[in-house]
């Protein structure tokens, strides 16, 4: 089977299929990771054993993180796997299931949903380590994926800074390595040489994980915004923006620093204004601009609709097929440390689900280990716990009530 298409029961052998029972319907648990197992460098002793007492219930669980840090799903779990295994006090036999199949990223759903229509097209892959993003790209089968790195290599005037940085020097035009006369004032408005690939206009901008130069990925971005053939045209009003996906929406996330730092999605709120901007400066109407926006940027991760779409089917995925003749009642945990994706992902999902007339209903599960701290909102979860650990303990408590 294929990532992302999971046989409902194929996963029996784990000993992790359940529908709980005869018609009782399907209990499902859903982990963050970043806050939850792990606390920035150092990892939760408790986690092994929580994922062991859910499994002991025949209870399944998935991991869904909107981080990924360039890894595939099969890379990360291995890893992840490990450090939880490491950091329990006593690992005992049988180990809780951690592996690519339980295991969502928050590019994840893009190799279903984007793999086929951006297969053989050129897009700008945003995002590092290099290495690592680049292989993702080629296993979700994006065969023109161009990393934002090599773009701006081949064309060595779009980061002024660049040359300068690897130079030692600066990028005033007194102290480059640029020497001899203009010849004309015209020659500089002259835009680069272009390589093989330039006429071929990008179909999207695939931004899956934070980039470590942030001048160079946003410069690459809003060229591409202006027009899909930057480096023949500056400005195309002739097509649309092209579609700018990001994986993570998080404009803050739990590192290793005491306070929370930096995510993806201030990289998003940093684009979107130097976007505004680049427009204001080649005159276009100002009342198109929301617009151009709104078309153009798609959002990914906790806690779109999405995501949850994709991390619902994945969850059924670990339960037989219901009976003939009639839905199945489910109840969904998340449990995670960020009021505004974990709890949020909850809160829009009872709405979704509600709307639709579905027996579904989620509840979130609020841990005090990351984002989350006593006295801040919390954005309607329906516990508060202290750590991993008492949030599969009230789980548990749940569904024991649930049986009477």
């Amino acid at each position: 089977w294929a990532l992302g298409e999971l046989r409902p029961g194929s996963l029996s052998a784990s000993g992790l299929m359940t529908d709980n029972g005869s018609g009782s319907g399907l209990a499902a648990v859903a982990f963050d990771i970043d806050g939850v197992f792990k606390y920035g460098r150092e990892w939760s002793p408790d986690g092994y054993s929580a994922l062991q007492r859910l499994a002991a219930a025949n209870i399944p669980h998935v991991f869904v993180t909107n981080g990924g840090g360039g890894l595939t799903e099969k890379s990360y779990a291995s890893g992840f796997a490990a450090k939880v295994t490491g950091a329990a006090s006593n690992a005992s036999d049988p180990a809780p299931l951690m592996s690519d199949e339980n295991m969502i990223l928050s590019y994840s759903p893009w190799k279903r949903a984007l793999g086929a229509e951006l297969a053989n097209r050129r897009v700008l892959l945003v995002g590092d380590p290099y290495d690592k993003v680049t292989q993702v790209a080629e296993s979700y089968g994006l065969r023109r994926a161009v990393h934002y790195q090599d773009y701006a290599r081949r064309h060595s005037t779009l980061n002024p800074f660049r040359q300068a940085k690897e130079d030692g020097g600066s990028h005033t035009a007194v102290d480059n390595k640029t020497t001899g006369a203009m010849g004309s004032a015209q020659r500089s408005q002259q835009p680069p040489a272009a390589d093989a690939d330039d006429t071929d206009p990008f179909a999207a901008v695939l931004v899956m994980c934070d980039p470590f130069e942030w001048f160079e990925a946003l410069q690459c971005i809003v060229d591409i915004l202006c027009s899909p053939t930057p480096a023949i045209s500056e400005y195309d009003p002739s097509v649309p923006p092209v579609p700018v996906h990001f994986s993570n929406p998080d404009v803050l996330w739990k590192a290793q620093h005491p306070y929370p730092r930096f995510g993806q999605g201030a990289f998003k709120i940093a684009l979107k204004a130097l976007y505004h901007t680049r427009l204001r400066s080649l005159r276009v109407p100002e009342e198109t601009h929301d617009e151009m926006v709104a078309s153009s940027f798609r959002q990914w991760g906790k806690p779109t609709e999405a995501t949850f779409r994709f991390l619902e089917e994945r969850l059924r995925a670990f339960a037989s097929a219901p009976a003939a003749g009639g839905a199945r009642a489910e109840r969904f945990y998340m449990v995670g440390d960020n009021p505004a994706s974990d709890i949020e992902g909850v809160r829009r999902a009872n709405i979704f689900h509600k709307a639709k007339g579905n027996d579904t209903a989620w509840k979130g599960v609020l841990v005090k280990t990351g984002v989350y701290k006593d006295g801040d909102e919390t954005n309607g979860a329906t516990t508060v716990v202290a750590g991993v650990a008492e949030a599969v303990d009230w789980i548990l408590a749940c569904e024991r009530e649930h049986a009477k």
